[in-house]
C-alpha cells in the first residue's frame, strides 16, 4: 500500500489503507539497528523491537510462500525498516508504509504508529494486521520484478498487493476485514478500477481477494495481470 495519504482523520480511513501502495520518492530515516534474515528468503528486517521483526518476518516468509506459488520468481534480495515515522513522499503524502523499488527497500511504520492509525472505525491494526501490512508491501516487491509490462497500472500493483495480504493473514483477521467490507467480490475486470480504489481502498482489497478466490481466477489471473494482458488501463470501459 503506497500513494495516497494517511488519514488522521478516522471518518476517512481509506487513506491510511490507499497509502501503502507504491511511494515514489523517499529520503531516508535514521536506520534501526536489529536486523533478521526471513527464513527462506532473500528479504531481512531491521527494527529496534526483536518481537516486533519477528513478526514482520513471519509475514515475509507467508508472502513470499504465497507469492512463489502463483508462479513468482521471489529471490529478489531487499529490506524491510520498521520505523518510527516514514521518510518524506513525495506529493506530501504519509501512509503506514512504502515500497522504493530502486532501493530495494521498503519502509513500514511500527506497531506502536500503526496502531494510531485504524484500516476503519472499527478496524484496529493490531499485531496480526501489521504483519499483513507487511505482507501487502512484500507483494509490491516480489511483483514489482515479475512484471513483464513496462509500467504497470496502480490497479494491476493493488491487486496483487491486497490479495498477498488478504491470503497470508490469519483467518480471524482476514474474516474481520471481509465482515467490515462485505460483497462477493468484482464480478469483472472491468469493475476492478482505479475509481473503485481511490474511494475505498480497504474494501478494494477485500473485494480483490474474493475475485481471486473464485475459480477459474487465481494463479493463472496473477500471470495475466504481470503480463499486461489484465488490469492494463486503471478504468476499463
Amino acid at each position: 500500500m503506497t500513494l495516497a495519504s494517511r488519514a488522521r482523520n478516522i471518518g476517512s480511513p481509506i487513506r491510511a489503507a490507499a497509502a501503502l501502495a507504491f511511494a515514489l520518492a523517499c529520503g531516508q530515516p535514521a536506520l534501526a539497528d536489529e536486523g533478521r534474515r526471513c527464513d527462506g528468503t532473500a528479504l531481512t528486517v531491521y527494527g529496534s523491537d526483536r518481537a516486533e521483526v519477528q513478526g514482520a518476518c513471519a509475514g515475509v516468509v507467508d508472502a513470499v510462500a504465497f507469492l512463489a506459488s502463483l508462479g513468482l520468481d521471489t529471490s529478489t534480495p531487499g529490506e524491510i525498516r520498521l520505523v518510527e515515522a516514514l521518510p518524506a513522499i513525495q506529493g506530501g503524502a504519509a501512509a503506514y508504509g512504502c515500497h522504493v523499488k530502486s532501493e530495494s527497500r521498503i519502509y513500514v511504520l511500527n506497531l506502536a504508529e500503526c496502531r494510531k492509525l485504524p484500516l476503519a472505525p472499527d478496524l484496529l491494526v493490531d499485531a496480526v494486521v501489521h504483519r499483513g501490512l507487511v505482507a501487502h508491501e512484500v507483494g509490491h516487491h516480489v511483483a514489482a520484478a515479475n512484471f513483464r509490462t513496462p509500467r504497470p497500472t496502480i490497479v494491476a500493483l493493488e491487486y496483487i498487493a491486497y490479495v498477498t495480504m488478504m491470503a497470508t493473514m490469519e483467518t480471524e483477521a482476514r474474516e474481520r476485514i471481509l465482515r467490515q467490507f462485505a460483497g462477493q467480490g468484482f464480478e469483472s475486470v472491468r469493475e476492478i478500477s482505479l475509481t473503485v480504489y481511490l474511494i475505498d481502498p480497504t474494501r478494494f482489497g477485500a473485494q480483490a481477494y474474493r475475485h481471486f478466490q473464485r475459480p477459474g481466477n487465481g494463479a493463472s489471473f496473477v500471470q495475466q495481470v504481470l503480463s499486461g494482458r489484465a488490469l492494463a488501463t486503471e478504468d476499463p470501459p
